[in-house]
């Protein structure tokens, strides 16, 4: 890996570049008393740091302007997996529930889309469970995790809970993983999991949060999951994003739906069109979660999602 695409080593170059220089030392020096002496004492005193404090979204265009995102996830894989060399290879690519379609398109857009890979009794059982964890879901500001104390929570209107698969954790806004869920985690820490780490570095660092979303109109603003990294250390960083749809007999006018939106060129005009999801039970986005912005558009109707990130 090229260490000058490190994240650490982009944000560095960002601050370095709201540092104004000193002018230069003037060539003619007669104005300056001929016994000047300079005493770091004297100036020590008078220096003051001065920190620029930037959102997080100014951050990502920097960032995105530096480089587009996707290259820079891409470099997370271990093989390019949109060349034709590499997809005639894919019957030995070892794969239990995704398809080479799949993790093409992850690859190559940064997104995809998967249905039928979860069975229908279990997403109704696990629908019915989200419904009963009602007096348990916090809004998010109450629950600001330490590693992301910047995160705009005011920009969300949904309520959430932490599963916790091993039934071993007791703070505030986790819960023990019912049956049903629970079989759906096993599913994506086991074949899904291992289908995504043949093909992306990961730590083996996961994250559950099932979200629900009232029906007045709840939304989440434009947000990316994590900044964009190459480096395969990195661990504060998330990597994979996968959202689990629970919302039976969905139909348009119901809201909820997700806008991937295009990423913008050089110039700030965007690539390509918007694209819409729409949150049906048992469908699941997945994509690259330094790399795609996206929002929730307002919801009418009681809206679950069960979302994993990998890091």
């Amino acid at each position: 890996m090229n260490t000058t695409h490190s994240l650490e080593d982009r944000i560095l170059r960002m601050e370095a570049t709201n540092v104004s220089d000193l002018p230069d030392f003037p060539d003619n020096k007669s104005d300056l008393p001929s016994d000047f002496e300079y005493d770091p004492a004297e100036y020590d005193d008078e220096e003051e740091e001065i920190v620029e404090e930037i959102s997080e979204n100014e951050l990502l265009r920097y960032l995105d302007q530096q480089e587009n995102p996707l290259s820079v996830a891409q470099r997370l894989f271990y093989h390019e997996l949109n060349t034709t060399q590499y997809q005639r290879q894919s019957d030995t690519w070892d794969l239990n529930c995704l398809t080479p379609q799949a993790l093409e398109e992850l690859y190559g857009t940064g997104w995809t889309e998967l249905e039928g890979i979860v069975d229908l009794d279990t997403l109704k059982g696990a629908h019915e469970e989200a419904v009963s964890l009602q007096d348990a879901y916090v809004m998010p500001k109450d629950l600001r995790a330490e590693d992301d104390p910047f995160r705009d929570v005011s920009a969300r209107d949904d309520a959430i809970v932490w599963l916790d698969p091993n039934n071993e954790n007791n703070a505030l806004g986790t819960v023990d993983t019912p049956p049903y869920l629970s079989r759906i985690l096993e599913f994506i820490s086991g074949p899904l999991y291992h289908d995504l780490s043949k093909m992306i570095r990961l730590q083996g660092r996961t994250e559950y949060q099932l979200a629900y979303y009232h029906p007045n109109g709840a939304r989440y603003e434009r947000h990316r999951d994590a900044l964009p990294t190459d480096d395969p250390s990195d661990g504060n960083q998330r990597r994979v994003t996968v959202v689990l749809y629970l919302n039976p007999g969905w139909v348009a006018g119901d809201g909820g739906e997700v806008k991937i939106l295009s990423r913008t060129d050089d110039h700030g005009l965007p690539e390509g069109a918007d694209r819409i999801v729409k949150p049906q039970m048992g469908k699941i986005l997945l994509f690259l979660s330094g790399v795609v912005d996206y929002e929730v558009l307002p919801t009418h109707k009681p809206r679950y999602a069960l979302t994993t990130w990998l890091r």
